[in-house]
Order: C-alpha cells, then structure tokens, then sequence
C-alpha cells in the first residue's frame, strides 16, 4: 500500500472513531432544561393512564393531540402508568416511551402505586422506561439510598443561561401501607429536598429558588382544607395518621381555587412533614398530584398550591369534563400558571382525530352542559360551604 493511501485510510478511521465517541457523548449528556426567550417552560403533566396493552387508539390520539397543544418542553409522566399483563410491561413501557422519544420531548416519570404490582421491581420498571426512552427519559434515581425510585430533581436556567431560575422536584410516593392506606413521601427524601433547596440557596447569593413539585400521592393535609375533624366516629368518617375526618357530602368548595372535586382525595396514611418543610422554606409553588382520577382542583395550604391533575385515561361520562391532562407554564420571574387541557376540548378544535377514535358526539354535547351547570354550582355552593365550614 502506499504510504498516501496508508496516509489516507489512518486518518478516516481517526475520524471514524471521533465521530463514534462524540455521538456517544450526546447520547449520554445530561438534557439542560431552559426557558425560552419569553421567560416561559412549559410542562405537560400526564397522569393515571392505566392502560392496557397494545395502547388503546383513543388512548394514544389523546396524548398525541395533547403534545400536539401544549408543545410542552418536559412531559411529566405521572404514574400507575401500564395495566398489561406482568409479562407484557416491558413492550408496554417501550410503547408509551416510544410516544415521547418519536416526538422528541423529555420526559420523566414519578411513579404510582399501581406501578409496584406488576411483578418486578420499582428498580427493574425504572430500568425499563431507561433503555426505552433513551436520551429522551431524562430522570434518575439520584439517591438509591431513599425510599422508593426515581426521586430527583432538575434545574431550569433562565434564558440566557447565566443562572438557575427553577427547579423541578420528583417524588416517588411509593405503594400502600399495609392495613392503613397509602404511602407517602419519606423523612429521607424531605431531607435529600432540603438539602437540595439549601444548596440551591447558597449559589443563588442566599435566596431560595422557586420550585414545583411532582408526585403521584396527594399530601395528608389536603384534608385539613376540605374537610371538617370528626367529633365522633361514623361510617362517614376517614382516619389518617390519627386523625379522624368527616366526610360530609359536600367538601368545602370556597378553599378551592379552580377546579373541581368528584371523589375524596386518597392521600398518604402517614404524614412526615413534606408540606411543612416546603412551606417553611418558602420555595415550593405547588405541589402537582395523581391518583385521585376524577379530581382537578388547585387549593392553597401555608403558601402552597396543592394541585390534582386528572387522570388521561377515560373518565365516565359526567366526569370527562376532568378528562385529559395539565399544562404548566413556569416563568422566569418564579411565578407559574396552570389549567386543565381536556380531551372534550381538544375533540373541538379543527384536525382533531379524537372523535373518529372513539369519542361520540352525543357525549360531548353533554358533558357541555354538565360543565356549564357544574360551574353555575360551583358559584352557588362556595359560598354556602364557607358559612357551614365555620360551625
């Protein structure tokens, strides 16, 4: 051979071998989040799939037409993700992360009760959602040491990209305890998030950064807002933690923001102080939540807004008025706004495939006006709950 040839051939495996390690290097690199240049990031939280496998086509179009609206910048899977069969979890996650790695979106997953009980580990269906989303799965188990899997957190720099203006906090709430009830966020992950917070403080010259917050799990004290002590116990009466509260028929509306509440909250057993250490730091703006399907309310406890998204999975019929996902938009000046993107809206506007895969007509009409009588209620109710809530 000669020596130009030999020359030649060298220099394209070189090149060869640069080019390898450095897509191997953007595979791996960490996603930075930013705002964009008005100051905005959006988040697209998608919650209570429970689905079967293969995916349902109403199911997928949902989410499709969902992305599609809130071109978000992070999807926020929010567990009980997968009802297939044990052996079918992996081709269905690898089906839900193809979602998001075809739209090339990062996403993330807190994970819900129901994600503990299809025969593997909370570690092997993490594993899963890894080697499916790629470098598009963006969450890590930062402290294999706390409770659960994939607690972590993500900053947000600020357009420019001089400094971090948010951060983003996922929690794994974990499954039920046993005979009581449900599981909570554990002391070692508030204090994994508190030490988190006090560093994020220092580099900020002494000021905390505003934060959200994700889990599956509602926190305790939700009850506290919406529903009076018990004085006595009663088939209405539900206990957590020791206390023991009255389920009277209508909660009290006036505490809630926006929203709607068509089923009692199912929130941890045990309260470990998650929101008190939260609301001490002054950081956290709201708390976004799972699990109770049918819920969409935002309402205010010590400074923080604790936030239901419903569940994407079809609601039946005068509930689908909460049918669907949340858009979330933070803003750089550490405020953030949220609402509920519901299906029986998306189904409304022009190129929607909702319909042709499966939502009636009829049931729109309907759920129209069940909405619009729900919220004349609403009206009416708030005050009167207000004045019965003071006795």
């Amino acid at each position: 051979m000669k020596p130009l040839k030999k020359t030649v051939c060298l220099l394209l495996v070189v090149l060869l071998a640069a080019a390898v390690q450095l897509l191997c290097f953007a595979q791996s690199a960490p996603t930075r989040l930013t705002f964009d240049q008005n100051g905005d990031f959006t988040i697209l939280h998608l919650t209570d799939w429970h689905c079967y496998y293969p995916l349902p086509t109403l199911h997928r179009q949902l989410v499709l037409e969902s992305l599609a609206a809130a071109k978000p910048d992070l999807v926020v899977l929010g567990g009980d993700m997968s009802e297939a069969a044990n052996e079918d979890q992996p081709a269905a996650i690898q089906e839900i992360c193809d979602i998001f790695v075809q739209a090339k979106i990062p996403f993330v997953i807190t994970f819900g009760n129901h994600d503990y009980l299809h025969g593997y580990s909370i570690d092997e269906m993490f594993a899963f959602y890894k080697e499916y989303g790629g470098a598009y799965f963006i969450g890590t188990d930062e402290d294999p040491a706390l409770f659960g899997c994939g607690t972590c957190s993500f900053p947000v720099y600020s357009h420019d990209g001089s400094r971090v203006a948010y951060d983003i906090y996922c929690f794994d709430s974990g499954c039920e305890v046993k005979g009581k009830g449900y599981e909570s966020v554990h002391p070692e992950q508030i204090a994994w998030y508190q030490a988190k917070a006090e560093a994020r403080k220092a580099e900020n010259g002494g000021a905390y950064v505003p934060a959200v917050v994700f889990q599956h799990i509602i926190v305790q004290e939700i009850y506290d807002k919406l529903f009076p002590v018990a004085k006595d116990y009663n088939a209405g009466v539900r206990e957590y933690d020791g206390i023991s509260y009255d389920l009277v028929p209508i909660p009290n509306l006036s505490n809630m923001k926006d929203g709607y509440i068509f089923e009692k909250p199912c929130p941890g057993y045990y309260n470990y102080g998650q929101l008190d250490a939260m609301s001490q730091n002054g950081d956290v703006r709201a708390i976004f939540c799972g699990h109770d399907h049918y819920n969409s309310f935002t309402v205010e406890i010590d400074g923080v807004d604790i936030v239901n998204t419903p569940s994407i999975k079809p609601h039946i019929l005068l509930r689908k008025i909460n049918w669907g996902s949340r858009v979330i938009t933070l803003h750089e000046d550490g405020a953030y706004e949220s609402r509920v993107l519901t299906a029986c809206e998306l189904a409304e506007q022009d190129g929607s495939q909702l319909v042709s895969a499966g939502v009636p007509r009829a049931e729109l009409f309907i759920v129209k006006i069940w909405k619009a009588f729900a919220d004349a209620s609403q009206r009416f109710w708030k005050p009167v709950t207000k004045a019965l809530f003071r006795f």
